[in-house]
């Protein structure tokens, strides 16, 4: 009886519980750790070195990035190289360019509903048009309001279509998407089995 007083007193219980709870959580507790920078107690205060990093890293010099801009990154202009090591360095740069917009065109197939595949060619088609003739021209195809100036405004995020004022008018970018031989209309829900 006086063994299981001893095993069952407050300071047994409490240090075998942070004992297997340590154990049990010791990736999230490290993390945690991990994340903390500065710890303040009644005596004092203990600062770990990636707060230190990150203060002396805030407190240097930094340097501008200049912004490129145009078809052709224009930065190279600047830089002391051969012409031949130019024209290398600005060929990775705009195959990488190709590589990312490809992947960005695959993306656009899955997020773009079939009905914003569809605003899209008939924007394509106009080439320019206004907000009120989208909305009388779709009301009838796409009832709620709400829902045609969403795919409106996912067109506008992904600068396939340029709004200025009351105008419409389709991007480079969005005739080069609508002519992509890749386009594919994927984001077609499949219906639901019977019975679910």
């Amino acid at each position: 009886m006086e063994y299981l007083k001893v095993l069952l007193a407050w300071p047994v219980v409490v240090g075998v519980g942070a004992t297997i709870g340590t154990l049990w959580f010791r990736t999230e507790l490290r993390a945690l750790i991990n994340r903390i920078a500065s710890l303040e107690f009644p005596g004092g205060k203990l600062t770990t070195q990636q707060a230190k990093l990150e203060q002396e890293a805030a407190s240097e010099e930094t340097v501008e990035s200049v912004p490129v801009t145009g078809d052709e990154p224009q930065l190279l202009d600047q830089i002391h190289l051969s012409a031949a090591d130019q024209k290398k360095i600005r060929d990775v740069i705009l195959a990488e360019r190709a590589a990312a917009r490809m992947w960005e065109y695959h993306f656009l197939n899955y997020f773009f509903a079939p009905s914003t595949q569809h605003v899209l060619d008939w924007l394509v088609k106009l080439g320019i048009t206004t907000d009120d003739a989208y909305h009388a021209y779709w009301s009838h195809r796409i009832v709620h309001a709400g829902e045609r100036q969403a795919i409106i405004h996912a067109l506008q995020k992904h600068l396939c279509v340029h709004i200025d004022g009351p105008s419409i008018q389709v991007t480079d970018k969005g005739r080069e998407y609508a002519a992509w031989p890749d386009r594919r209309i994927l984001s077609v829900m499949k219906p639901a089995p019977e019975g679910s």
